[in-house]
Order: structure tokens, then sequence, then C-alpha cells
């Protein structure tokens, strides 16, 4: 169960200038152009898709302004492996070996803190980014802390919607892996978080583009 508000002088402090920043800030209004929002673009590589059981083992996140991705602007972050979480079934596919010299690890809260200083009132975008939203927020109230409360896009849905009329696809086809050879973006660092941000910011541009043709307009958030 997530903290709610009433249980707000029992958030982390942490969580709690994150909150001051969201409820200071201009919330994005539904007819506000999209070029005049930050977007972060997300990714979490986990020990499973069990959101009860697994862990975060990496985040990573880009800023999007307008139509560029700022790679100078990026958030990424390791966590140890966790000895209670069988994980060996993950390693082959993003590669993170358990507790690694190579990583410089974070803590927990530590790595939700920045996370939160980064994100601000972006809007988020991910691919399948239900499942990362409800990781960050399952770690959030290990932690004393709520839930995140930024506007979140999935880029799925937007894929879908832009998809030909009367065209079937298998819900596969809507992988992040199928779509970036569908609108040619190289699969370059692949399962790493940083990489699929990456991956998944260019084809966010790209379908931005195609919605901004078949709308004939500027975009606006209520467009998504």
């Amino acid at each position: 169960m997530h903290p709610t508000d009433a249980d707000s002088e029992d958030w982390p402090p942490w969580y709690r200038a994150y909150r001051d920043i969201l409820a200071q800030s201009e919330v994005p209004a539904a007819d506000r152009l999209l070029n005049t929002i930050t977007i972060v673009v997300l990714d979490a590589e986990t020990t499973g898709l069990d959101v009860r059981t697994d862990r975060i083992l990496s985040l990573g996140a880009l800023r999007v302004y307008g139509n560029s991705i700022h790679l100078a602007e990026k958030f990424e972050a390791y966590l140890p492996s966790p000895s209670s979480v069988e994980n060996s079934h993950a390693i082959p596919i993003h590669g993170i070996i358990p507790n690694s010299r190579r990583y410089t690890y974070s803590d927990e809260p530590s790595m939700l803190a920045e996370l939160l200083d980064y994100l601000r009132d972006s809007v988020i975008v991910g691919h399948h980014i239900g499942f990362d939203i409800e990781m960050i927020n399952r770690a959030l109230a290990r932690h004393g802390a709520g839930p995140l409360k930024n506007r979140v896009v999935d880029t799925v849905g937007l894929a879908k919607r832009l998809r030909p009329a009367g065209y079937w696809t298998p819900e596969g086809d809507y992988s992040l892996d199928v779509l970036a050879r569908r609108y040619r973006i190289p699969l370059s660092d692949r399962h790493t978080a940083l990489g699929d941000s990456y991956i998944t910011a260019v084809l966010w541009l790209k379908l931005l583009t195609r919605l901004a043709v078949k709308l004939d307009r500027d975009l606006r958030i209520s467009d998504l």
C-alpha cells in the first residue's frame, strides 16, 4: 500500500521536496503545446517481471526538449542485486552482472531521491512504462514515500494509435525491438536502462512527427 497525502508528515524529506516542486510548478494543462513541456524518457532494468518480488537493478533516463534529446542531461543509477531475489534468468537479457565492480552502486533511498530531483514536474515517457512506474512506486513505498505524481505517456499506446486504419498486428509487434526496426532506429545498447531510454526517445520523436502530420497542427498535451 502506498502512503497517502494524510501520511505526508511521515514522508522522507526528499519525497516532500519532490511534492513541493509539483505543487508549486505549473501543471501541464491539456491545451499547452507539447514543445513547451519537459519530457523525461525513462527505463528500468529489473531482476525479473514480477512487481511483487523483483527489484530494480538499474534506472536510466534522458531529457527531451521539443525535438531534441539532451544526452548531456542523462540520469543513470545502479543498485546492488539483492541476495534474496533470484535473478540469474534475467542476466542474459540485461547483462548486469550482480554486484560487479564494473558499476558504481547507489543505495535505493539515495537513488530514489536523485531520481525525483531529476524528474521534478516533467512528463514521463516510456515503452510499457506502466511496469517501470509500478516498480519505482513500490520502491518508494518501501521507504515511506508516496507514488510518482508526474503525468505518464506510454509509447506503446501512441504506436497503436498511429497504425494504419484497418491494420491489425499481434501484440508482440509493439515491442521496442519491432518498433525500432519499423522506424529504422539502431538497437545499440539494447536492454541497458540508458540504451533503452535513448531508443525510446528516438521512437517518441518519430511517433510525434507522424501524429503532427496526421492532425496537421502543433501537438498539445491533450493529443497524447
